[in-house]
């Protein structure tokens, strides 16, 4: 089906208010959810499956911590949403994570990877970070055990990463807690803020909030400037917060530290900091920062055949060129809600250019899913991401249009459930 309707550049209407581009976003919710939904969990011993680019589980991969969590904050938001079956996934998941193979119940907190070739038994602030956003949507959902799982989550975090003094978290720990590493990461972070924000509606507790913008203000709070290049947000850092900018120069494909700066990054902060603003934090720095970090995903991420590239040199070039899943689904969320406060056209525009990349290139029609990696002329690739794991960046960006930033997905689907809307 189209993805816009013909009349939409004749019309006021905002891209992400097209009754067709609605239309469309309520199938694709539904055909990722017909994809992901009978394949993805395993049992009771394997828990949620990494899948290959036909939806097939990949035993080899293991359950990755991350993937799970994504898994049931995402089927907690479709129970909310109404989709059958949903609530029983969501379930299993809380199920897994609470006192199953994916809980240490020795040392506590989540194993990063159980079973497959490369189990890991490392406590990394990225997966604890989505077992919280996790148990917080599970919990608005009222899947039983959430409750429980979201306390036990805050607790790890407050007493394992949190360093109230530096308004971040440490990255990462040994399975005991005793060995910390003295890299610290901008992106584990990143998605604390999002876990502390929907924590913060699951608790209606101001903390949350509080600490979700205090990480925000430290770690974006610099791409405020007008000045070319201040949205490259370093993503590395050493044990004092210095930036380490040749930080895996030798690795540039890395799936999560990368060299070099992510447009996609870019976005997310900028979504997010209209949620925080959206949640009550209204500081001056936060809308000049989120316009300023759009703008420069586009100028510097932007390709000619359409997508962002995957990194970018300080200077702005490009260095990995490959085009991935989750920055435009970042992106649709930036514009969408930057346009609530702002309402320009050009952000339409950009909204209505990112959705059209995704459904030419990016939208696997054969598969189910989304490609998750396409290179310059966007044919599907492999170098980074095999398979098709994640639904979570592509199930979010089909909700945005319908929702504001002063709620959170999670909370949105909550009122949806309580007003019977789909």
């Amino acid at each position: 089906m189209p993805v816009f309707s013909s009349q939409l550049n004749s019309s006021e209407t905002p891209a992400f208010s097209d009754v067709t581009h609605q239309e469309y976003l309520l199938c694709e919710r539904e055909r990722l959810l017909d994809h992901f939904q009978p394949r993805v969990w395993q049992s009771s011993d394997l828990g949620f499956a990494y899948l290959d680019r036909d939806g097939n589980p990949m035993p080899e991969r293991g359950a990755e911590l991350y993937l799970g969590a994504r898994m049931i904050h995402c089927f907690a938001v479709a129970a909310m949403l109404g989709r059958q079956g949903a609530e029983k996934l969501a379930e299993q998941g809380v199920r897994f994570y609470s006192d199953g193979p994916g809980k240490d119940s020795e040392y506590g907190g989540w194993y990063a990877t159980v079973g497959g070739n490369t189990p890991s038994d490392r406590k990394e602030l990225y997966g604890q970070a989505h077992i919280m956003l996790a148990a917080a949507s599970a919990t608005l959902a009222g899947i039983p055990g959430a409750v429980k799982l979201l306390e036990e989550s805050i607790d790890l975090i407050d007493t394992k990463y949190w360093l109230d003094d530096e308004g971040r978290c440490v990255e990462a720990y040994d399975r005991t807690f005793t060995d910390l590493d003295a890299y610290r990461g901008q992106n584990a972070n990143m998605h604390l803020t999002e876990a502390f924000l929907a924590a913060y509606e699951a608790t209606n507790d101001k903390e949350f909030l509080k600490r979700a913008s205090r990480i925000a203000e430290n770690t974006v709070g610099q791409a405020v400037s007008s000045e070319q290049g201040s949205w490259r947000i370093p993503e590395h850092f050493d044990e004092e917060w210095h930036p380490l900018r040749d930080y895996n120069r030798d690795d540039p494909r890395h799936a999560f530290r990368p060299y070099g700066s992510q447009p996609g990054h870019w976005l997310e902060w900028a979504k997010l900091l209209m949620q925080i603003r959206g949640a009550g934090i209204e500081q001056d720095w936060m809308l000049p920062a989120a316009k300023n970090l759009v703008k420069g995903a586009f100028e510097d991420g932007w390709t000619r055949e359409g997508g962002f590239v995957y990194t970018v040199d300080w200077d702005g070039s490009p260095v990995v060129t490959e085009k991935f899943w989750w920055p435009p689904a970042e992106g649709a969320g930036a514009t969408r809600f930057l346009y609530e406060e702002n309402p320009d056209a050009g952000l339409s525009k950009l909204y209505e250019r990112i959705w059209r990349w995704i459904d030419s290139a990016i939208v696997d029609r054969s598969g189910g899913g989304w490609f998750h990696e396409v290179d310059r002329s966007n044919t599907p690739v492999t170098y980074t991401w095999p398979g098709q794991p994640d639904l979570y960046h592509a199930y979010q960006a089909t909700l945005y249009p319908f929702m504001s930033s002063k709620q959170g997905i999670a909370s949105w689907a909550c009122s949806c459930r309580d007003n019977n809307k789909r």
